[in-house]
């Protein structure tokens, strides 16, 4: 699966963890654990407004996993790919 740029999408990871992974406009991936740490819902992208969403309690995370509103109050953690 090719990424599209400057779109988010949750999947598994290697050892079957869900990863939020955004790819920027040059390609870049961003993975980012894909819990939100206000309850432990999975987030999922908001396409329109190019977010990381919680649909439990409406926490909202930019692209890179920084808290835009609550009631999360951490951002998403930054997850290692394992790539070199």
């Amino acid at each position: 699966m090719n990424p599209i740029p400057d779109e988010g999408k949750v999947v598994k990871n290697q050892k079957g963890e869900r990863v939020a992974v955004y790819t920027d406009e040059t390609g870049k991936a961003i993975t980012l654990s894909a819990v939100c740490p206000h309850m432990g819902c999975i987030v999922t992208w908001n396409r329109k407004d190019k977010t990381w969403d919680c649909p439990c309690h409406g926490s909202r995370f930019d692209k890179t996993g920084k808290v835009l509103s609550g009631p999360a109050e951490k951002d998403l953690p930054i997850k290692e790919t394992g790539k070199k």
